[in-house]
């Protein structure tokens, strides 16, 4: 798999720039997730919003505060590492906005973040994102970082990330979720997420067809 600084932004495995995974819970999003993200052969560090994946993600490092995993990276730095961040007990945005600077200040990695919408809306302004999660949606490739995020509700997801995003839509029941993801995917590829089983998902990439992909591909 291909690792390095491709087209202007990051690359490890199938991953770069910025991808979006929406679908329903237990549609296999972060199934696909952990798929993409054992392809990469560079750093990894995954924001696990729900502290729920630990048995998941099998050989990732677990911090649940900011310091040590600051710590963890000095020594590791240019290494290969496999980080779950798990922000159990405090705030979570706070949580949140430590570990975004900390991937800034580190750079050279895949930032994964499980449900998103969590992370963002309306107090944080008009952007709807924190400040430094911002920083690393639009200027990230200067920092050799790129970002793969889950959710199961796209309208929580800020439009300046998803217009940002190569996306892998999921099955999505007819609603408010589906309807805030049409005008990016299109009436017909909407149609067609309404009734996807498990584990399948359209992948949509600039200027190109939908792909029907599934799991396991």
């Amino acid at each position: 798999m291909t690792r390095g600084f491709i087209d202007g932004e990051y690359q490890d495995g199938e991953l770069r720039g910025i991808n979006f995974l929406v679908g329903r819970r237990g549609y296999g999003k972060t199934t696909e997730m952990n798929r993409l993200l054992s392809q990469c052969t560079g750093g990894i560090l995954f924001f696990d919003a729900l502290s729920k994946h630990g048995g998941m993600f099998a050989g990732y490092v677990m911090f649940s505060e900011p310091g040590r995993l600051e710590e963890y990276l000095r020594v590791n730095r240019g290494r290969r590492f496999h980080i779950m961040y798990q922000p159990r007990g405090g705030n979570l945005d706070e949580h949140f906005a430590a570990v975004c600077k900390i991937v800034v200040a580190f750079g050279w990695m895949i930032f994964g973040v499980d449900e998103l919408d969590k992370l963002c809306g309306m107090r944080f302004g008009e952007s709807r994102m924190p400040q430094a999660f911002y920083d690393i949606v639009n200027y990230g490739r200067h920092h050799r970082v790129s970002v793969i995020a889950t959710a199961r509700r796209p309208q929580g997801v800020p439009t300046g990330f998803r217009d940002e995003s190569e996306l892998r839509v999921f099955g999505l029941k007819p609603g408010k979720a589906l309807e805030a993801i049409r005008t990016e995917i299109g009436d017909e590829a909407a149609s067609q997420v309404a009734q996807l089983p498990k584990y399948q998902y359209l992948h949509f990439v600039e200027d190109e067809e939908p792909v029907l992909c599934q799991y396991p591909l």
